[in-house]
C-alpha cells in the first residue's frame, strides 16, 4: 500500500490528541462507587492455586515533586506517619487473608509510592515480613522496589537486597540541574552515579531508571546531556515517559508555568534523539516508552511474547492477578477492578470499620469487553493482532488511514485480518489501540502523545 511518507516528526504532530495509556481496558476513568469491598471480598473468595501478583503502595514522599501526579502524603514526620500506616497495613493484610479460601503464593512483589524508601531499615523490615506472615513467596519471587536516589544510601542499597528485592528503580527524570529546580527535585548527578555503584555492588538483577521528556526548560541539548549520563551509568532498563501537563487536574503542576515548557517540536526531537541513541547502545525498545538491554528478563520476554502490562506498566508476569494494597492502591483481575480509598484517612478509617478499603471500581462481565482488552493489549505489548473482519469491519475500515499513514500493515485472508505495527507505527502505539476503544471514538480522553 502507498503511504504518505510522512516523517516520524509529522506524523506525531498529525495524531497528537488525548489517549489513554491503556494501562487498562477499560481504562480507570471508567471506574464508579458501585462496586466496593463486597465485590472484592467475593473475588478474593474464589478458589484459586495460582500465583499473585502484590503491589504495595507506600505514600510518603519527603517533599513534593511538581511534575508528578502519583497519590503521595508530603510530610517530615517519618516513623510517626509510618508507624500508623503500617499498623493500618497490618490490618488490611489480616482482611484479604480472611477473604481468601487459602493461602496464596506471590510470584511478584512491587512497592511504589510516594517514596518506598521513605520506610527506614527496620520498618522496611517489617512491611517485608508482614506480607511473608500472609503470603508464601516463590522462590523465584520477582520483587521490584522503587527508589528516590536522592536519599538512598550505600547501606539501604545493600540492605534492600539483603531483604529480598532482587530488582530497583529509581528517578532521574532530567539530570540538568535548572531542569531540577523547575520541578522541585534536585538529585546532583555525582549522586546518581553513587546511587548506581550502590545498586551495582548490592547485586541487583536489573536496575531501572525513569526519565521524563517535556519538562519545563528542557531543551534538547540538555536533554542529551542527561542521555548521556545514563549511557555512562548503564541500566538495565529505562522507563522514557512522555510529561503530561495537567494543571487543572493536578493541582501541584500549578507551580510549572505552561511559557517554561518545551514546544511540541522539540519534545519529539528529544524523543526521536533518545531513540536513536539508546538503540544505538545496545536497548531494545520495549512497548511504548521503555527500552532494555537485549538480556534482561523483560526484553527477552517481549522477543518470546510474554510481555504484560497492568497498572504498573509492562511487565514480565503474564497474566497474574494483580492484588492491590494501601491507599490508592489498585487489584486487577479478569473481571474486576478495584481501587482503595485514595485518602489516607478515609482508608485506615474503613479498614478499622473490618471493611476491604475500596472506593470505587468496575466489573467486566460482557465477552466483547473482554474480547477488545485482549485485541488492545496484544497491540501495546505484541505489536500485532488478529481481527474476525465480519465483526471487527469498521475498525478494520479506521485502520486503513493509518495504514496509509505507514503506521500499520494490513493483510487479509478471507474473513481475518492481521494488523502488524511497524517501526514508526511504535510511536503511535497508543492511538492504534484506541480504534479498538468505542468510548474513544464518542470522546477523546487520556493524555496527549507529545
Amino acid at each position: 500500500m502507498t503511504t504518505t511518507g510522512l516523517s516520524p516528526h509529522a506524523l506525531l504532530l498529525k495524531y497528537d490528541q488525548p489517549v489513554p495509556r491503556y494501562t487498562s481496558y477499560p481504562t480507570a476513568a471508567a471506574f464508579s462507587d458501585a462496586v466496593g469491598a463486597e465485590q472484592l471480598g467475593r473475588q478474593l473468595g474464589e478458589a484459586s492455586d495460582a500465583p499473585l501478583s502484590l503491589y504495595v503502595h507506600v505514600p510518603f514522599c519527603r517533599h513534593a515533586c511538581w511534575y508528578c501526579g502519583c497519590n503521595r502524603v508530603t510530610t517530615q514526620l517519618g516513623s510517626k506517619v509510618v508507624a500508623p500506616y503500617l499498623a493500618t497495613l497490618a490490618r488490611e493484610l489480616e482482611l484479604v487473608s480472611a477473604a481468601l479460601p487459602a493461602r496464596r503464593r506471590l510470584a511478584q512483589l512491587h512497592w511504589g509510592g510516594g517514596t518506598p524508601n521513605y520506610l527506614n531499615a527496620a520498618e522496611q523490615r517489617q512491611l517485608w515480613e508482614l506480607i511473608a506472615q500472609h503470603f508464601d513467596l516463590e522462590p523465584n519471587l520477582e520483587a521490584s522496589i522503587e527508589v528516590n536516589p536522592e536519599f538512598l544510601s550505600r547501606d539501604q542499597a545493600l540492605e534492600l537486597r539483603r531483604l529480598g528485592f532482587n530488582r530497583i528503580s529509581f528517578g532521574i527524570q532530567d539530570a540538568n540541574p535548572e531542569v531540577q529546580r523547575a520541578v522541585n527535585r534536585v538529585v546532583p548527578a555525582q549522586q546518581l552515579r553513587h546511587a548506581m555503584e550502590w545498586l551495582r555492588e548490592a547485586a541487583f538483577d536489573s536496575v531501572n531508571v525513569d526519565l521524563i521528556c517535556g519538562l519545563p526548560l528542557q531543551t534538547p541539548a540538555r536533554f542529551n546531556a542527561t542521555l548521556e549520563l545514563v549511557r555512562e551509568l548503564h541500566p538495565d532498563r529505562i522507563s522514557l515517559f512522555s510529561f503530561a501537563y495537567l494543571p487543572e487536574q493536578l493541582p501541584l503542576q500549578r507551580q510549572i508555568a505552561a511559557a517554561d515548557l518545551p514546544s511540541q517540536e522539540e519534545r519529539i526531537a528529544m524523543l526521536e534523539n533518545a531513540n536513536r541513541l539508546l538503540s544505538a547502545h545496545g536497548y531494545e525498545a520495549i512497548g511504548m516508552d521503555h527500552y532494555a538491554l537485549a538480556g534482561d528478563s523483560l526484553a527477552l520476554a517481549a522477543r518470546q511474547g510474554r510481555l504484560h502490562r497492568n497498572f504498573q506498566g509492562y511487565t514480565t508476569g503474564g497474566e497474574l492477578d494483580l492484588l492491590g494494597i494501601g491507599p490508592t492502591a489498585i487489584s486487577q483481575f479478569t473481571q474486576l477492578f478495584s481501587q482503595n480509598q485514595r485518602d489516607l484517612r478515609a482508608w485506615r478509617e474503613a479498614i478499622e470499620a473490618g471493611l476491604l478499603p475500596v472506593e470505587r471500581g468496575l466489573e467486566v462481565r460482557d465477552a466483547e469487553v473482554l474480547e477488545r482488552r485482549h485485541l488492545i493489549r496484544e497491540v501495546m505489548c505484541h505489536f500485532q493482532v488478529e481481527l474476525d473482519l465480519n465483526r471487527y469491519a469498521r475498525e478494520w475500515a479506521d485502520l486503513q488511514a493509518l495504514a496509509a499513514d505507514g503506521l500499520v500493515e494490513l493483510h487479509r485472508r478471507g474473513e481475518r485480518g492481521l494488523l502488524r505495527v511497524t517501526s514508526e507505527g511504535r510511536w503511535l502505539i497508543r492511538t492504534i489501540a484506541a480504534v479498538f476503544d468505542p468510548q474513544q471514538r464518542k470522546q477523546a480522553r487520556g493524555s496527549r502523545l507529545v
